[in-house]
């Protein structure tokens, strides 16, 4: 699958970012209601489990009988139907969160948002970010079900995780700090809880004057046979607002190769949905298209930040 969607890109990265549809229905998964996802909705992550495709994302709002402070929440639906242009979900836990934040002085008592999931000995291992007392961190929460979620606690120091299985590990891939941007690093676990750098230094940072040189953000990672496909955020002059997607393939999720035609997707036009900032890419594979969600803003974050789950496609070689 993702080595012919690698095969679709030219070198040339305009002709890739303008090979996109950018949904006219974005956002197409919007923020709504009046509680814990009325602001923002973000963070797509998708995976499959007990024959369904369970959606996870980041929900931004106020819940009643809490502090009254907005923070953000762990939410689920199931996918039940993709087009190139649109996309049919059922909210699952009766639409509330799945993941809360934790209590004052917890390390995920302010914010829990960016979830990765991975099947790890027949329970959903969902990591996040974690925003509360002392540094950024990494959290985990298990399920057998994919609903219902048992917090595990703080994993590591980082955030905004992406993980996979490869030789009977969890492999996560995070982000660190340093230079005025962010880096990719690569730890691994026998037991999904304990996890070990695989080198000390990161294992993906953009390349001096090109697009993603002073940051690399929110991966997202596809294994397909033997390799395995990275797509990510990338910014040349901002540490976290990416206005374009790259895409980088490995046989051993230390040495990555980038598509020679890199960034293989930017922003929508200026005032859409998307036009501001993107993160998160998810890949969907349809019978005629490949599609991705991801989180979108219409501006940045000093004057309308406005996150919620975008859509785009682009269609099979015939």
């Amino acid at each position: 699958m993702s080595q012919q969607l690698w095969n679709l890109f030219s070198n040339n990265y305009q002709q890739n970012c303008l090979s996109w549809n950018h949904s006219p229905n974005n956002p197409v998964i919007p923020a709504s209601g009046d509680t814990w996802k009325s602001i923002w909705v973000a963070n797509p992550d998708i995976i499959g489990f007990n024959n369904k495709q369970f959606l996870y994302y980041r929900g931004n709002g106020i819940m009643p009988n809490t502090d009254g402070q907005r923070h953000d929440r762990l939410g689920a639906a199931e996918i039940i139907s993709v087009t190139s242009d649109s996309i049919e979900i059922r909210e699952l836990n009766n639409g509330e969160p799945i993941v809360d934040v934790g209590l004052p002085n917890e390390f995920d008592s302010k914010d829990v948002l960016d979830p990765a999931a991975v099947v790890f000995k027949g329970q959903i291992f969902i990591y996040y970010s974690a925003i509360g007392d002392g540094p950024d961190a990494i959290g985990l929460a298990t399920s057998r079900d994919g609903i219902t979620f048992t917090k595990v606690g703080k994993i590591m120091d980082g955030r905004a995780p992406a993980v996979v299985m490869k030789d009977d590990k969890i492999y996560l891939i995070y982000q660190l700090y340093r230079n005025n941007g962010y880096h990719l690093h690569l730890a691994d676990s026998e037991d999904g809880i304990h996890f070990e750098p695989v080198s000390d230094e990161p294992i993906f940072a953009g390349k001096p004057g090109n697009w993603d040189s002073l940051s690399i953000v929110t991966a997202r990672l596809i294994k397909d046979g033997d390799i395995y496909y990275m797509m990510y955020g990338g910014s040349s002059y901002l540490a976290d607002e990416p206005d374009y997607f790259g895409l980088a393939k490995s046989s051993d999720l230390l040495n990555w190769e980038p598509h020679p035609g890199n960034p293989i997707f930017g922003c929508g036009a200026m005032g859409q949905e998307d036009g501001g900032a993107i993160w998160f890419p998810a890949l969907i594979e349809t019978e005629d298209s490949y599609v991705i969600l991801y989180e979108g803003s219409r501006g940045k974050y000093s004057w309308d930040i406005s996150s919620q789950i975008c859509m785009s496609s682009i269609p099979k070689q015939k």
